[in-house]
């Protein structure tokens, strides 16, 4: 009796075990899609429609019951497009290869069968691979994905063609976005994570879900202008500021007749929003919804425009004022006057390319400054004990090179780049296929004259994409110190990629690294000094005050 029990037990657990649920099959599934896209000799090379073989081959999986059923099925699948081609080496593994994105782990942990972990690896370290649905451009050192073409059909309601858009999107960053080793949540989680939620029917939710999927990155260049979330807010406050701590301190005013209505004035500060804190409120209503580098780019998004905005005309605050009363109001919320004001309102304020704070020492403006206005202003202040830089803003006018070449006594480099080799392959380089004619992580230029006095580079949350490549150059030079707060965390061109659903979408390509080895991707430029800021008593001269303080500093 004791044996018979022993034996039901053991083919009980044995039956157990091998059940695979429709979770674990959509994940795995999805995975060995993505190896057979970008290894597969004759898939890659696009002889058949990659989104038609998914959602054919998914029809497939539905009246799969076990793990034993579906390793079969993916064997005879695979094998059905010819394995008499695949070369296995790894030609791209080198001394200079980055390897941190190569992540195969989940091939021996997803328990597989030993013949089909054992082709998955044969796909894996193929070198016969092709280019058809991505290729690395050595000439811009970034990702093309030409044939990564929409489906005509897209259905949102469908689950098969949800699934297949986060195939799609989750497959493209995991072999050939370099940052991915840097997300927050571990890219090879991402598709656990995500998976429950594009099979949840409902257009809403797939939008949402999209927003979800898009804020892994942590990437400040992913902005997704197609934000459902985002487009659907009807009314705006009438003031912006400046997120310090958990506060939203006042700073600019957009509609002075209904702002004034509310009795409020620059300085006074805003700490909860409908009886939450604000910093707990913003963190729920948009960390899901904007890809940010890190939690200063999340402020800079929102607080200018999103932040106290609502599809209702009016919203709770608690308020401290600048007399020290401290009180709960509603205020009141208004449509946007033009469509680009969202973005206007994140624009600095004019101020002067460049001015003399005192006798001895300079300040400049990089926002609309161009190279006339440089030169005049290097050739003012030569002799200057110290120059201000104010990097708190996105140049327009002028690129590295261009202020460099007063800053440096000699040509050098002044970064490093990760970019795309290969499917889950990077190769550091520090020039471009064009560097014979000007190589972009170079600047600066034989000169005694270069300016031999303190500078000063101010950066904050706003020092943002070129900004930060050019604030890369200036910290270069031999005298600069760097103050402020964490910068935008995106510093190399973004890199567009087309999305099944017809949007599209934009990531950083490239990484970007000191000489030294430091990354800037997510960290942002580096810091001599931070600069804290308080909500209450905001001083919006603290910067450059505290910038004249350091030149005369012995």
């Amino acid at each position: 009796m004791k044996y018979i029990f022993s034996l039901v037990l053991c083919f009980h657990l044995t039956n157990a075990s091998s059940q695979i649920n429709e979770f674990q099959k959509n994940e795995r599934f999805i995975r060995i899609w993505g190896v057979l896209k970008y290894h597969h000799p004759e898939i890659s090379d696009g002889k058949y429609d990659i989104n038609e073989v998914f959602l054919k081959e998914y029809q497939k999986l539905q009246t799969l019951e076990t793990s034993e059923a579906f390793d079969n099925e993916m064997l005879d699948w695979i094998g059905g497009f010819g394995l008499n081609h695949l070369e296995s080496k790894k030609k791209h593994a080198s001394d200079n290869s980055f390897t941190s994105n190569f992540r195969y782990e989940w091939i021996d942990e997803s328990t597989f069968s030993p013949a089909l972990t054992d082709l998955l690896h044969q796909l894996t370290t193929n070198s016969n691979y092709q280019n058809h649905y991505a290729k690395a451009n050595k000439l811009s050192s970034s990702v093309g994905f030409s044939n990564e073409l929409p489906l005509l059909d897209f259905d949102a309601l469908l689950e098969a063609h949800r699934l297949l858009f986060l195939a799609s999107f989750w497959n493209a960053m995991n072999y050939w976005n370099v940052n991915t080793y840097l997300t927050a949540t571990p890219w090879d989680e991402v598709i656990t994570e995500l998976i429950p939620e594009f099979m949840e029917s409902g257009k809403v939710n797939f939008e949402q879900s999209k927003e979800h999927l898009f804020s892994h990155l942590n990437d400040s260049h992913s902005d997704y202008s197609d934000s459902y979330t985002l487009n659907a807010i009807s009314h705006f406050p009438n003031f912006g500021g400046r997120i310090i701590n958990d506060s939203l301190v006042i700073t600019s005013v957009y509609r002075q007749e209904f702002y004034e209505v509310d009795s409020l004035a620059k300085g006074d500060v805003i700490y909860a929003v409908n009886d939450t804190a604000l910093e707990e409120y913003y963190t729920a209503k948009f960390s899901k919804v904007i890809s940010a580098s890190n939690q200063n780019y999340l402020r800079n998004a929102i607080e200018k425009t999103y932040l106290l905005a609502s599809n209702e005309d009016s919203i709770q605050v608690n308020v401290l004022k600048n007399d020290g009363r401290n009180f709960k109001q509603f205020i009141r919320l208004n449509p946007l006057q033009y469509p680009a004001e969202k973005y206007s309102r994140m624009w600095p304020p004019e101020t002067e390319a460049w001015k003399e704070i005192n006798s001895e020492i300079g300040y400049i403006n990089l926002n609309n400054i161009d190279k006339s206005q440089l030169e005049e202003a290097f050739g003012h202040f030569e002799n200057f004990k110290g120059i201000i830089v104010d990097l708190r803003n996105y140049p327009r006018n002028i690129d590295a090179d261009d202020i460099a070449k007063y800053l440096y006594p000699e040509k050098k480099i002044f970064m490093n780049a990760l970019t795309s080799l290969a499917p889950s392959y990077g190769e550091f380089i520090t020039s471009t296929a064009l560097s014979f004619i000007s190589n972009p992580f170079e600047a600066g230029k034989r000169n005694k004259s270069y300016f031999k006095g303190k500078v000063i580079l101010l950066v904050d949350r706003g020092t943002a994409s070129k900004a930060e490549w050019i604030g890369m150059a200036i910290q270069a030079s031999p005298n600069c110190m760097t103050i402020g707060e964490k910068t935008f965390g995106a510093v190399m061109n973004r890199n567009p990629i087309p999305l099944i659903d017809g949007t599209s979408i934009d990531f950083t390509g490239v990484g970007a690294f000191y000489p030294s080895g430091e990354g800037v991707q997510r960290n942002g430029l580096k810091l001599d000094m931070e600069i804290k800021e308080s909500a209450i008593g905001y001083d919006k001269d603290l910067y450059v005050d505290t910038a004249v303080k350091l030149i005369y500093k012995e």
